[in-house]
């Protein structure tokens, strides 16, 4: 299907709500274990838990193409490198090894692909507008009906 509005940006929207499915369990252990070990880990399930609904809602404001939308995407994907980054570290200096496979895609490939996506110019020309974009009407999916 060739429509008009399939480009990095729906992509990198796509690879989001993927990252956005993944913090949704993360989410839920973190829940589980602070029910389970109370105390000091709730807090870090609050964190986790809002991380998560703010992921879903820059979903949807990506999509809508807003200008702040694809920055504060930008400096969230930034913020998962930089930690995957330092939990890298830690783990090489504590364990001798570095992150899983699964963990490295997901904390390192997974938020440097998008942050690409949304830096290319396509990605940009998009957002210049400082319009909404309007998916349906755009691909030609809306139908005039007649009275």
């Amino acid at each position: 299907m060739n429509r008009t509005n399939d480009g990095p940006v729906e992509v990198a929207a796509l690879l989001l709500f993927v990252q956005a499915a993944i913090a949704v369990a993360l989410s839920a252990e973190a829940v589980g274990a602070a029910i389970l070990f109370g105390g000091a880990s709730a807090p870090s399930a609050l964190l986790t838990v809002a991380g998560t609904v703010a992921t879903f809602v820059l979903v949807s404001k990506l999509h809508k193409r807003r200008r702040r939308a694809r920055r504060w995407v930008m400096a969230f994907q930034i913020g998962w490198i930089a930690l995957a980054l330092v939990d890298l570290a830690l783990a090489l200096a504590l364990a001798g090894r570095g992150l899983t496979p699964v963990g490295f895609f997901t904390r390192m490939v997974l938020p440097s692909a998008i942050f690409w996506l949304l830096r290319r110019p396509e990605s940009r020309a998009e957002f210049a507008t400082g319009k909404t974009f309007d998916t349906a009407g755009a691909s030609g999916e809306l139908e005039t009906v007649g009275t």
